[in-house]
């Protein structure tokens, strides 16, 4: 699973409509209202390791992806389990040039805003990464060519 900022991962692109997603995928082992924000909506893929968050005042539209699958690779280089540090130089180093970090009692996470791009770090490594759709300006997102309701 190849992970592209801005873009998605694998055949997920950002932007994509929710039923797009059932139709390639199929239906999500769990689905889950946010009860914070009515506006979001959470689906599970567990043998992909994925968890994505469907934007339902968007158009049911492919917003935020997490993933913690071994399989996710940035420009074929495997990021999970991997050191932070090494990953942040040595796979994102050409593209991040600040990282914003937060530490928790047993976990951190090393964002990237410019690219909405976080890696959640446990033990040292890389445990999961999240990233989400770009935006076009303040108000709305850049949802791809392939995506837009005309």
């Amino acid at each position: 699973m190849e992970l592209e900022l801005n873009v998605g991962i694998g055949d997920l692109k950002f932007g994509m409509f929710q039923k797009v997603i059932y139709e390639t995928f199929g239906i999500p082992d769990k689905i889950q209202e946010d009860e914070d924000d009515s506006d979001n909506l959470y689906i599970e893929y567990n043998n992909q390791k994925l968890r994505l968050t469907i934007y339902k005042n968007e158009d049911n539209r492919l917003g935020y992806i997490y993933s913690s699958s071994p399989h996710l690779t940035f420009n074929g280089i495997k990021i999970i389990d991997r050191n932070v540090d090494w990953v942040k130089s040595e796979v994102f180093g050409g593209i991040v040039k600040k990282w914003e970090i937060e530490e928790y009692d047993f976990w951190s996470t090393h964002s990237d805003d410019e690219n909405w791009l976080t890696l959640n770090v446990e033990f040292g490594k890389v445990s999961s990464v999240e990233i989400g759709a770009p935006w076009k300006n303040e108000e709305e997102y850049d949802w791809s060519e392939d995506w837009k309701i005309v």
